[in-house]
């Protein structure tokens, strides 16, 4: 088992102890729904701070939103930099090429999975990233 990051909270000890478990998938889904999550809080903070809105209203909309949408609305609201923008993005297209690759069933071909090395990374960059939203909805409430 390889060792990762030092657990320091619930989503970080879940993923953290099914990736140890080899449960690859299923630790990359934890995180990737957590930082898909924050943003969307992240989102709908600054909806109602900064623009108004009522939760009640903007809550059904905001949970439909993917985290690629998400994201487009944080960088158009200059709440994101380009540079985060691409990394988060990154991310989530790591996550959707795994996931996607993971099931993949050629028709007469061989197909012999997805490389541990990109697991690994997927994993690492995930969990060093999980909180960035949630420390971004710190800054407004603070």
């Amino acid at each position: 088992m390889t060792q990762h990051i030092k657990a320091t909270s619930p989503i970080e000890e879940s993923a953290t102890a099914a990736y140890d478990a080899g449960h690859y998938v299923e630790a990359i889904q934890l995180l990737h729904g957590f930082i898909e999550n924050q943003a969307r809080s992240f989102l709908m903070l600054v909806g109602c701070v900064s623009f108004g809105a009522e939760q009640s209203n903007t809550w059904g909309v905001s949970d439909s939103l993917s985290l690629h949408q998400v994201l487009k609305c944080l960088l158009i609201l200059n709440q994101i930099t380009r540079d985060e923008y691409e990394r988060f993005n990154r991310l989530n297209a790591m996550r959707n090429k795994i996931v996607h690759r993971y099931f993949n069933e050629p028709y007469e071909e061989t197909y012999m999975g997805v490389p541990k090395d990109e697991f690994d990374q997927a994993f690492t960059e995930s969990l060093e990233n999980a909180y960035f939203f949630t420390e971004k909805c710190r800054e407004i409430v603070d």
